[in-house]
């Protein structure tokens, strides 16, 4: 998955506007969907990593993100419309006037002092607007990935598929009914002792369990029990081993609930956040100097 920053595609000066409205709104949100794609990347890669550890060869992490695409497309897909509501008109949205009507020096540009929809506005309170482009990421991630999304459910059922294609088929062999073991167990037993007491006894009994069983010398005191079929058997299906395999699926759909719950410490990670500021806690998702030079190119 390839992400590409925006802002330098974007630095062509817009129409003359007495607002930040359409062409600003939709250069500073494409902006900052640009800077965030590195930040993604490098949390889904982590999260590819882990997935890897799960599966069988421990595939790199390209076709891990095959197995993430329906995530990482529905992000692509709902992330520019969230980020914009979230900024444009969420927060910064209005006319820059004060208690009495009047528009305060500074506004529109290059610094108001009050929020409202103008470049001013947005580069005066470009910590609060750091911070709504950070948290509405991390939201956006996590409506993706939420364990009851289809998004979700698609990958889940690519990493399962990927881990039973390398694991399943060995897991069938060492499965048996409870019945069947108890006949391997019992006639283990008997091969230690029922045959050498058939043979020495002279009970007449094939399996040294006292006379009168009508076995004759020659009767094989090993031979396995019959099969019942499943509900057949004294104690019904509770006597059934459970699958390995089936656990194994199990263990791998915990597994990456848990791994994609981590998203947001992961995206937190890498920008740098620290926890102790929501608004100045993001020194590698900042790009203040940047972002408030590009927001003063629109009037």
């Amino acid at each position: 998955m390839r992400f590409v920053s925006l802002i330098p595609f974007l630095m062509a000066v817009p129409a003359t506007v007495f607002a930040c409205e359409g062409d600003c709104i939709v250069g500073i949100t494409n902006a900052f969907l640009g800077n965030y794609s590195s930040p993604v990347h490098a949390a889904m890669t982590s999260v590819a990593k882990q997935i890897s550890a799960l599966l069988p060869g421990h595939p790199d992490t390209q076709t891990v993100f095959r197995y993430l695409e329906p995530i990482l497309t529905a992000y692509r897909e709902q992330s520019y419309q969230g980020m914009e509501t979230a900024i444009f008109p969420n927060y910064f949205h209005g006319k820059c006037l004060d208690s009495n009507g009047v528009e305060p020096a500074g506004c529109p540009n290059p610094d108001c002092p009050i929020v409202c929809g103008t470049p001013g506005s947005l580069v005066h309170f470009y910590p609060k607007l750091r911070y709504i482009a950070y948290n509405q990421t991390f939201h956006m991630l996590q409506t993706v990935s939420d364990p009851e999304s289809d998004t979700y459910k698609r990958v889940e059922q690519a990493v399962v598929d990927a881990a039973s294609s390398g694991g399943e088929r060995r897991s069938y062999s060492r499965i048996y009914p409870r019945d069947i073991t108890d006949g391997i167990n019992i006639s283990r037993n008997n091969k230690g002792s029922g045959d050498h007491s058939g043979a020495h006894s002279g009970s007449g009994s094939g399996s040294g369990s006292g006379s009168g069983s009508g076995s004759s010398s020659g009767h094989k005191a090993d031979a396995v029990p019959a099969f019942r079929p499943q509900g057949a058997s004294k104690s019904g299906t509770s006597n059934m081993l459970v699958p390995v395999f089936l656990k194994r699926e199990q263990n791998i759909r915990d597994a990456l609930k848990s791994i994609l719950a981590q998203l947001r410490s992961l995206l937190g990670d890498a920008c740098g956040a620290n926890g102790s500021d929501e608004t100045n806690g993001l020194p590698e998702c900042s790009w203040e100097n940047a972002m408030k030079a590009y927001i003063l190119t629109f009037p």
